[in-house]
């Protein structure tokens, strides 16, 4: 695995502030995943880590897709759905 870029955020919800969401595109087998980690969460848990695997061969495409979750601050939880919707 290896994590081409990494992207930070902070974040509010209703019942948290100052929530740091890490956005990490990762090339393996020449395809891009993105992984979605909320900081101090467990990673059992689609509320606080996701892995969306082999999303693209295109790392372009890979790139704009994690600048797009990234200014919009998108939970673990929505990455999946953001990544089917996106991509197919």
């Amino acid at each position: 695995m290896h994590i081409m870029r990494s992207i930070s955020t902070k974040t509010s919800s209703v019942r948290e502030r100052d929530i740091k969401i890490t956005y990490n595109l990762i090339f393996r087998n020449a395809l891009y995943s993105l992984e979605c980690i909320k900081e101090s969460g467990r990673e059992e848990n689609p509320n606080d880590y996701c892995l969306a695997e082999n999303i693209t061969d295109d790392e372009t495409e890979a790139e704009i897709f994690l600048h797009q979750v990234a200014k919009g601050k998108v939970f673990p939880v929505h990455i999946k759905d953001l990544v089917e919707d996106y991509f197919n």
